[in-house]
């Protein structure tokens, strides 16, 4: 994103950039694939999820430095009910330049911002300038946790010198150049058609239509590119889907099936208590705050609905 210094970013600050910290307690939440234009960085403080960054699978440890180029496919998975809790900076490298035509923006962003160049998508403690990013880390940390006076500008500076230890101890590589990306795009459309379309039929036949694939060539890339397959991948967004609804609003459990593509009620409590080990009653009960003075528990979501 290109901004005049007068536009503020959309979280009301000078730039563009995120930072926040996720604690995942009893498998939530369960971070589906997903890409943004933005580079992000995420600290491992304890506990171990299932990383999927591209096409590389780990499972976290602490004290991870884990890297995320722009527009980098990423999920992250909870495990057997682990806890897992990180802090995260996303920043679009507009940040540090890359809107700039000079030597310097075309040699070190541009490559990473198209592509070209990715990360290796994991720093740990016993690996080559893992004390000295980990420390610039912490500081750009630091400034967008106390956000003093004029702090964007050391921000900033920060955030170049972040990138720079990244070139400077060789966590940043060339990007394939086989078909692999070609497929990735594609892969890229068609979750996109998911996301804006979970309640429609999204069978495989219909699917590998949409991406000019056969069903069994699409089967294969849609794994390979996800780590999971694509009718998985499928009742993963409806349920995450599910899961909003039923603690944003009083829709009967009927109903919230329907909406998102179930078609069969048991058929959606089944798969449900299969991924949040509770029925979508007890979800709703235990993860709903009540507003004070109305109860947000329909009564007809009664029990018997999820036998």
């Amino acid at each position: 994103m290109s901004t005049q210094e007068e536009t503020l970013a959309p979280n009301g600050h000078l730039l563009p950039y995120d930072y926040f910290q996720t604690h995942v307690i009893d498998n939530r939440p369960d971070i589906l694939f997903h890409w943004h234009p933005e580079m992000e960085v995420n600290f491992i403080h304890e506990g171990t999820a299932r990383f999927h960054v591209d096409y590389d699978y780990f499972d976290s440890q602490e004290g991870d430095i884990i890297l995320i180029r722009p527009n980098g496919m990423h999920s992250i998975h909870p495990i057997d009910k682990a806890e897992h809790l990180m802090d995260t900076v996303k920043f679009h490298l507009d940040m540090v330049g890359y809107s700039n035509i000079d030597a310097v923006s075309l040699r070190y962003l541009h490559p990473l911002q198209t592509s070209t160049f990715k990360f290796v998508p994991r720093i740990q403690k016993d690996m080559d300038g893992y004390e000295e990013i980990k420390a610039c880390l912490f500081d750009i940390f630091k400034l967008c946790q106390n956000e003093g006076r004029h702090f964007e500008l050391l921000l900033k500076s920060k955030l170049h010198e972040f990138i720079y230890l990244l070139y400077y101890y060789r966590y940043v590589v060339r990007k394939q150049t086989d078909d692999t990306y070609r497929k990735n795009e594609k892969i890229r459309e068609l979750i996109d058609h998911i996301n804006n379309n979970y309640q429609d039929n999204l069978s495989i036949e219909v699917l590998s239509e949409f991406i000019g694939y056969s069903k069994t060539h699409f089967m294969t890339v849609f794994k390979q590119h996800t780590g999971t397959s694509c009718t998985e991948f499928v009742i993963q967004v409806r349920l995450n889907k599910a899961c909003d609804i039923l603690i944003n609003s009083t829709t009967p459990i009927l109903e919230v099936a329907t909406s998102i593509g179930f078609n069969n009620l048991s058929n959606f409590n089944r798969q449900f208590k299969r991924y949040y080990q509770m029925t979508p009653s007890q979800y709703r009960k235990q993860y709903t705050k009540p507003k004070e003075g109305r109860t947000l528990i329909n009564p007809a979501d009664l029990d018997w609905l999820d036998e």
